[in-house]
């Protein structure tokens, strides 16, 4: 683990490498509209052999689903797919070509940063990368159950292998891009992570390393990582101060199976955001005077060890406990990060000024934001890795960013009207019948700036919002 590359936070992205193997279900990122997948979704299953065709699947197999889907008058989505590569990536979609593009080169960037910190690990699968990404919800989990006999049910994408072929598939729909770009990174890394440790990751790390991955955020060219967002921590605390937490010792040896029983009986966002914060902590408590040893940890399981030996091996002690209670004395004084609360909060805003627009209320100031979101008890469900969290305009801090240590200003969310000037001249008579709502933005934010764009659909005189940072 590269500690150039996790130091600071912040890092420019290098070209990108080499293909990803064939994968295994490892994880499956979750949905509001349905539970969390169970363990036949997730199952370790038998890894893809080495004949299976680059685009996931059998010959044979593909006859088959084919034949069931003409049987069925649907047309499937396999057959009417966009086939092609994005650098290292093969990909199979049926999103636009600009859309397709864009999340192919977020993959080869996420790629990049994955190879600084597991690419010195020894193989031990073959690398091949393939992706599915479907625009609809109905495609992915047609094709995934007709396919590869896999659920889909409850998950936004995953990652999965089968003795057909194996890949990264996703759903976009119209779930906020940010959450889409989520899902892309937490399961990426999934993907890369089989081809170091096949199916041995401990599921703790697994989903502690893609959540820390998936919470980066990428800005041209520039990664953001390690930042915390103010909701999980707030999350973690309370845990931690209501007896919910899994010890140390039970999350190094708790096995996948054992993993997903207890999403079923106890908090998914417990477990979550407690294997995000052990990661966390393990790169940078205490001035990361652990990374290397962590970086030992990763190697000697990556050579066959256990989780237990390697930790007591890597980290020198077996007082498991004792890494417990300054994990516990980090968590509860951890703060907030800047840039990452602030994208969460803006999607908000964003969503509420969509509302209001809606409803013919066009604010000009933060302030009467939130007096108008308060007026219509305007509540926003946030699709969060695995849990889904309802943020409420009655919240003031919803419409405020913390400062951290990377900002030298209070930073601040604003207002600004659109310039009427900048309408294209076919949208101009759109405008008078719908105007476009307020732009947000911030101020003194750092590392960078983000803002939000309205795109209008013509067709139907309606706005979708992308959160862009600059």
């Amino acid at each position: 683990m590269s500690r150039h590359l996790l130091n600071g936070g912040v890092r420019m992205s290098r070209v990108i490498a080499v293909l990803c193997s064939s994968v295994l279900i490892v994880t499956a990122s979750a949905t509001e509209s349905d539970s969390v997948p169970t363990a036949d979704e997730t199952d370790h299953v038998a890894p893809a052999p080495a004949s299976a065709s680059p685009s996931g699947s059998q010959p044979g197999s593909r006859r088959a689903a084919s034949t069931r889907a003409a049987q069925n008058g649907h047309v499937e989505w396999w057959d009417r797919a966009k086939e092609g590569t994005v650098g290292r990536y093969w990909i199979k979609s049926d999103l636009s070509d600009e859309r397709t593009r864009e999340l192919g080169q977020v993959l080869n960037q996420m790629h990049g940063h994955f190879v600084h910190v597991l690419g010195s690990l020894q193989i031990r699968g073959e690398e091949h990368f393939n992706v599915f990404m479907f625009d609809r919800r109905e495609d992915y989990l047609y094709t995934l159950q007709s396919r590869f006999g896999i659920s889909g049910l409850g998950s936004a994408g995953m990652f999965f292998v089968r003795p057909e072929g194996g890949a990264l598939a996703f759903w976009v729909g119209d779930t906020p891009w940010p959450r889409v770009l989520h899902t892309v990174k937490h399961e990426g890394f999934h993907q890369f992570a089989y081809s170091r440790f096949a199916g041995d990751l401990p599921v703790w790390v697994n989903e502690g390393l893609a959540e820390f991955f998936g919470e980066s955020v990428l800005v041209g060219r520039t990664l953001v990582m390690g930042q915390s967002n103010v909701r999980v921590l707030e999350d973690i605390r309370q845990d931690i101060e209501e007896g919910r937490i899994i010890s140390f010792r039970e999350m190094l040896t708790m096995s996948s199976q054992q993993w997903l029983d207890s999403v079923q009986r106890m908090s998914a966002r417990t477990q979550y955001n407690q294997a995000w914060s052990m990661v966390h902590f393990l790169i940078y408590g205490d001035n990361a005077r652990y990374q290397k040893a962590f970086e030992r940890y990763l190697a000697l399981m990556n050579r066959g060890h256990t989780s237990e030996q390697a930790f007591v091996q890597a980290f020198q002690t077996n007082d498991i406990e004792a890494f417990e209670r300054r994990w516990r004395e980090y968590a509860m004084a951890a703060k907030p990060s800047a840039f990452v609360t602030a994208m969460e909060r803006a999607e908000f805003l964003s969503a509420g000024l969509l509302e209001l627009s809606q409803r013919e209320i066009y604010p000009e100031t933060i302030e009467e934001l939130q007096e108008a979101l308060r007026e219509i008890e305007f509540a926003y469900t946030l699709q969060a890795q695995h849990v889904s969290v309802t943020l409420k305009a009655d919240d003031p801090s919803l419409f405020t960013i913390p400062k951290d240590d990377l900002s030298r200003q209070q930073p601040v969310f604003e207002l600004v009207k659109m310039n009427p000037s900048r309408i294209p001249r076919r949208e101009r008579e759109l405008e008078e019948k719908n105007p476009t709502p307020p732009l947000v933005r911030t101020r003194h934010l750092r590392p960078h700036e983000i803002g939000v764009r309205w795109q209008r659909d013509r067709r139907d005189n309606t706005f979708m919002y992308e959160i862009i940072a600059h």
